[in-house]
């Protein structure tokens, strides 16, 4: 009889899981988007959260342009909960002297109320 090699097993194993592990970056990365609610520049139409209602429903917040509608989305059929949920938009100023992250604005807004 032949002896098993489990070393061997067990690397080839480890390796197929690498493997699997590079191929779900690579496709998250060449999908566009890694989570929800990330937006880039130029796009016009994205999926912004979602939250689970019971088994078969889930709430569906839709972003197209500079507007959001609630979807209600199950296997009977789909509802539209809200529409026309205005988003504001938010600038970026210039980072603060010794500091590294950007600070937002809503235009329009002053900041001290």
């Amino acid at each position: 009889m032949n002896d098993i090699d489990y070393s061997q097993i067990a690397l080839a194993f480890g390796g197929l899981l690498v493997l699997l592990g590079l191929f779900y970056y690579a496709m998250r990365v060449l999908s566009g988007s890694g989570r929800f609610g990330k937006w880039r520049q130029g796009q016009r139409i994205g999926v912004v959260e979602m939250a689970p209602v019971d088994g078969s429903r889930r709430l569906v917040l839709v972003r197209r342009d500079d507007t959001e509608h609630l979807l209600l989305l199950s296997g009977e059929g789909d509802l539209v909960i809200e529409s026309g949920i205005p988003v504001e938009r938010r600038e970026a100023l210039e980072p603060e002297s010794g500091g590294s992250w950007p600070s937002f604005r809503i235009p329009g807004r002053d900041r001290d109320g």
